[in-house]
């Protein structure tokens, strides 16, 4: 059975069910331009199987194709994206011994034109973006601009693990940030130039002084999801769902969003804000050592060729 999607701007998928029973199911598809019906080469693709579970991301073929097999029968999540264009999120429903087909279109981002204004830098996007230090009145190109930065990067950290080190500690972090705002740095303007506005900050600059491949907060959070098992089951179950929250706030709103500040926000303010949130971690020191914890690990170290 196959089925074409076109609903663009749907709510939320609510997470599916752990998986139970046989793990005879697959999924299997193609991942096209969504204007030209071009297949996307090496789009990433994961099927989120249950709260804590899931397969992928895989990378499309030189045909756009995908496919994954051992799934159970249920209601899934297939998760779609592509340097260039518009992440998709898409339920699909299995059948044991069967193969669901889907092809799954994505939209381009759109190229934004004008003039991004922030803190000591003015941008003009037009067929060439152009980098305005205000406080020099030096103009710079994309590329220009990158060294820039990369400089600036290197006069304060040496290496990968150095700027971890500073990027899982708050207050280093903070001030590490407004640092390079005062030399009209802003990570955020930069992923936006380049197009990777999912982008983590953090591989943001590592990409720019070291020449790191880019990562997303949302290939951060399913690394931790997967990968931090033992650490999310060691928490009581409003705990876990308290974390499993906080993991989608920093996939949609990046490292910050792991901040005390955030009980204030909903849905922890429903449930009871700070005060009744802590008591389910056993207290406000264990809150907050989970917060920090949280931290490190969606930055925990990768082995490096």
């Amino acid at each position: 059975m196959t089925r074409l999607f076109d609903e663009w701007d749907r709510p939320p998928l609510p997470l599916p069910e752990p998986p139970k029973g046989p793990l005879t199911a697959a999924i299997e598809g193609i991942v096209f331009h969504a204007d030209t019906n071009d297949p996307i080469v090496g789009a990433r693709v994961s099927v989120r199987t249950g709260p804590n579970s899931q397969q992928g991301p895989i990378q499309t073929d030189e045909k756009g194709r995908f496919r994954f097999d051992h799934l159970p029968a249920g209601n899934l999540q297939l998760m779609v994206s592509a340097n260039g264009f518009v992440s998709r999120t898409i339920g699909v429903e299995t059948l044991l011994d069967h193969a669901i087909k889907e092809a799954v279109g994505l939209k381009p981002q759109k190229k934004k034109g004008g003039k991004i204004r922030v803190q000591g830098l003015e941008v003009s996007i037009a067929d060439e973006a152009i980098f305005v230090i205000e406080s020099t009145g030096e103009q710079l190109t994309l590329e220009q601009y990158r060294d820039y930065t990369k400089s600036r990067i290197l006069q304060s950290v040496e290496s990968r693990t150095a700027l971890r080190d500073i990027w899982v500690n708050s207050a280093r972090r903070r001030a590490f940030l407004e640092e390079l705002r005062r030399s009209s740095i802003h990570p955020e303007v930069l992923a936006e130039v380049l197009g990777q506005p999912e982008a983590d900050a953090f591989d943001l600059l590592c990409h720019i002084a070291f020449g790191d491949p880019i990562r997303t907060r949302s290939e951060r959070a399913t690394a931790f999801r997967n990968r931090e098992q033992a650490f999310i089951a060691a928490h009581k179950e409003e705990a876990r769902k308290v974390i499993l929250e906080l993991l989608d706030k920093y996939r949609i709103g990046g490292i910050e969003q792991l901040e005390p500040e955030i009980f204030g926000v909903s849905p922890f303010r429903e449930w009871g804000g700070a005060t009744r949130i802590s008591g389910w971690f056993g207290g406000a020191e264990l809150l907050g050592w989970s917060l920090k914890e949280m931290q490190k690990r969606i930055y925990a170290e990768e082995v490096r060729a």
